[in-house]
């Protein structure tokens, strides 16, 4: 089985096969569409494909005929999905048709409608819905309705690029949408805590950065300059004062704690090892004169000294937002991160015959130093500051 991995298409294959399993049709169709063409040949993946094919079918005209049957025009969008799967579902049998009759003679019986007029239908009603829906949302002025009438607008012009003037009400949607973050200077070590800040202010995700705008460094240190603040002596308070100047919606605050576990060798000496081993052969002539060896075996022994090199640091970052208008939390959490250095190896006297695979192993190894503090937080921080930007992006995300 180890060797079934380097067969062409065998991955796909062996993903269809699960994919089936779970009923999941579209996905299976389409990695036997992957197998098959890099192995046209396999029997058991184009009779596979062609149940995937027909159940897959069978599912989205079941969905398509349940959605016609409803009134609110919320069903456009996810005719939409559907006609798209089955076009693509049929884009596949007419790829491999024409493959599998060329190399391997077999004819792909598997019937293949047309849906491209009906997904053209679909399009622009799935749009004027999305679209009809920001207009709704736009009436409220606050930002998640805002936020919600955007995020429609952008969905009619994936249906229909430019769909009326979806995509200038989209631009002024997102812009009362939007929310704007000042981030203070976080507690803790300032080497760490500084470079996590930098890099949450530099690597905005791109899943909040359509409705989040970070106050970057220049901006910051601009209105500081202009308070005539100094950044050691900025208060709570002038932090609230510089959010309300540089228009920020959020404050966010954190605080980080490190910890850091010195380098420690752990030794175990003087372990016994013995093993029976072949020490020499002797020769001998059996009955018909004919000279043969037998092996004469032996106890041989050996003392290990085993070392294990240990050290680890950690970091916690805990945080909040707080909304400027009413000095309300609206966001907290924390963040951890941790790593661990571990290195093994031994010595030994005696004969090398009598070591454990183990030992055999170890005592190639030799002592290393280990990582310093430094470097091992500065790892941690790093890790640390990508979560960290993961959590701040869910808050903001839509």
């Amino acid at each position: 089985m180890s060797c079934a991995v380097f067969i062409p298409g065998y991955s796909d294959y062996s993903s269809a096969k699960k994919y089936y399993k779970k009923g999941q049709f579209d996905l299976a169709a389409q990695h036997l569409s992957k197998s098959l063409t890099l192995k046209p040949n396999n029997k058991k993946a184009i009779r596979l494909f062609e149940l995937s094919y027909n159940s897959a079918v069978s599912e989205h005209q079941r969905k398509i005929n349940r959605l016609l049957l409803i009134e609110n025009k919320s069903k456009w969008p996810r005719l939409v999905t559907e006609y798209s799967s089955l076009i693509k579902l049929g884009d596949h049998v007419k790829r491999l048709k024409s493959m599998l009759k060329n190399t391997v003679n077999y004819d792909l019986e598997l019937i293949v409608d047309d849906f491209s007029d009906k997904l053209s239908d679909a399009k622009p009603r799935a749009a004027d819905y999305h679209y009809n829906l920001g207009l709704k949302f736009q009436d409220e002025a606050d930002k998640e309705n805002q936020k919600k009438a955007a995020i429609n607008f952008r969905l009619s012009q994936n249906f229909i690029p430019g769909y009326l003037d979806s995509k200038e009400l989209y631009e002024k949607a997102k812009r009362n949408a939007t929310y704007t973050l000042l981030i203070r200077e976080f507690d803790g070590n300032r080497k760490y805590s500084s470079y996590i800040r930098d890099q949450i202010m530099l690597n905005q995700s791109n899943k909040s950065k359509e409705f989040l705008r970070i106050i970057n460094r220049d901006e910051l240190e601009t209105i500081i300059t202009e308070l005539a603040l100094v950044q050691s002596g900025i208060t709570e308070n002038n932090y609230l004062e510089i959010g309300e100047l540089s228009g920020a919606d959020h404050i966010l605050s954190a605080t980080m704690i490190s910890s850091y576990q010195p380098a420690e060798t752990i030794t175990d000496t003087d372990i016994k090892q013995k093993k029976e081993v072949v020490i020499k052969k002797e020769a001998y002539v059996d009955s018909t004169g004919e000279t043969k060896y037998k092996e004469i075996k032996g106890m041989v022994r050996a003392t290990v000294d085993h070392y294990e090199k240990k050290s680890g640091a950690a970091i916690t970052l805990s945080y909040k937002i707080i909304n400027i208008n009413d000095r309300k939390v609206i966001y907290n959490g924390e963040v951890n991160g941790r790593k661990d250095y571990f290195h093994e190896w031994a010595t030994y006297e005696g004969d090398k015959r009598a070591l454990s695979s183990k030992f055999k192993y170890l005592v190639k190894l030799k002592d290393e130093f280990a990582p310093s503090k430094d470097d091992l937080i500065m790892v941690i921080a790093k890790d640390v500051s990508i979560k960290f930007a993961h959590k701040i992006s869910n808050h903001y995300a839509n």
